[in-house]
C-alpha cells in the first residue's frame, strides 16, 4: 500500500514536471511552492508572487488550466481568478464544467472578478452547455453577483432555472437565449 502511494506521488511529480517544462525556473519554484500543502506561510508567499506578476504569466497559468492534475488545475485557477485578466474569460468558462467542485467555484470567482464583461460569455455558454448539471450553479453565482437589481428582476426566470434545475432546468438554454437577444447583444 506504501508503495502505491509513493508510485502515484512519483507519477504526480512527473506530470507536474512536464506541465512546467518550458517555464522560467523562477515560475517553477513558485508554483511547486504552491503545491506544498505542508507550508502554507511558504503557499502564500508564492501565491503572492505570482498574483505580483500580473498580467504577464497569464499564458503560463492559462496553460496550467489544462493539467490533468486537480491541484496544479486549482493553484493555476487562484491565480488567473486574483489577477483577473478578461482573456481568461473563455478558460474560466470552461471550468465551469471541471469535475471539480472547487475548480468550478473557483472559476465562478474568476469571472466575478473580471466583472460584467464575463456576463454576456457566461449566457452564451449556458445556452450552448453539454453539461448544463455543472456549469449552472457557477453561471447562477456569477450571474447573481454580476447583473444589476432591475437585470435580476428582469431574468428572474433564468436565474431560477440556474438554481433549481431538476424542476426548472430545461429552460435554462432559452431563458439564456432571451437574456442575450434582449440585452447583450
Amino acid at each position: 500500500m506504501l508503495f502505491e502511494f509513493y508510485a502515484d506521488k512519483q507519477m504526480e511529480d512527473s506530470e507536474i514536471d512536464i506541465n512546467l517544462n518550458d517555464f522560467a525556473d523562477n515560475l517553477i519554484i513558485l508554483i511547486k511552492a504552491l503545491l506544498n500543502d505542508k507550508n502554507y506561510p511558504g503557499k502564500h508567499e508564492a501565491r503572492t508572487s505570482l498574483v505580483g506578476m500580473g498580467k504577464t504569466i497569464i499564458p503560463q497559468m492559462h496553460e496550467l488550466l489544462a493539467s490533468k492534475n486537480n491541484l496544479l488545475r486549482l493553484e493555476a485557477a487562484k491565480i488567473v481568478e486574483l489577477i483577473a485578466d478578461k482573456r481568461s474569460v473563455p478558460l474560466l468558462i470552461s471550468l465551469l464544467e471541471d469535475s471539480e467542485s472547487d475548480i468550478r467555484w473557483t472559476a465562478a470567482e474568476g469571472l466575478i472578478n473580471i466583472g460584467r464583461r464575463s456576463i454576456l460569455p457566461v449566457l452564451k455558454a449556458v445556452r450552448d452547455a453539454k453539461n448544463p448539471n455543472f456549469i449552472r450553479k457557477g453561471a447562477h453565482h456569477v450571474l447573481n453577483s454580476l447583473l444589476n437589481e432591475n437585470e435580476k428582476e428582469k431574468f428572474k426566470t433564468l436565474l431560477l432555472s440556474l438554481n433549481d434545475y431538476h424542476e426548472l432546468g430545461g429552460t435554462v438554454p432559452v431563458e439564456a437565449s432571451k437574456a442575450i437577444k434582449t440585452t447583450f447583444k
